[in-house]
């Protein structure tokens, strides 16, 4: 793959991963795979397993190219690096999530409250990225 499409689909990977972690936790933190997933659980879990390590090594590329430019979308705007550091951050959450099995977001709360303010906060970040992205001629760095 070309760097400008590894990229593309590791932002395009974090940015759905958002919206469905928003759902998990909307639904009490219960991936919705489990929750309302056609598979058995032997698939189901695997599946799960290989989607958050790829949600980690996408957010690692991610997080090593803004380390390389310390730019995002041509600009250096403090609310852009905040919507990232929280894209990232939840995606290298998951990805140790899949390599040990404990995810350590979820460790410190249980909080239904608090899984709603969150799963709000992810999908204002993935429209906000998103829309960032998309002004700049989809060009993240």
């Amino acid at each position: 793959m070309q760097r400008n499409k590894i990229e593309k689909f590791s932002f395009l990977w974090s940015e759905a991963r958002l919206v469905i972690a928003a759902l998990a936790l909307f639904i009490g933190g219960i991936p919705p795979l489990v929750a309302y997933g056609p598979f058995p659980s032997g698939l189901t879990r695997t599946l799960l397993v290989l989607s958050w390590i790829i949600s980690g090594l996408a957010s690692g590329y991610l997080l090593y190219e803004w380390s390389q430019h310390r730019k995002l979308f041509a600009s250096k705007k403090p609310f852009d690096v905040a919507a990232f550091a929280i894209m990232v951050i939840s995606g290298i959450n998951l990805g140790i999530t899949g390599l040990f099995g404990r995810n350590i977001g979820m460790s410190i709360s249980s909080n239904r409250t608090l899984f709603i303010i969150v799963g709000l906060l992810y999908l204002y970040v993935a429209y906000y990225l998103y829309n960032r992205w998309s002004a700049s001629g989809k060009k993240l760095f």
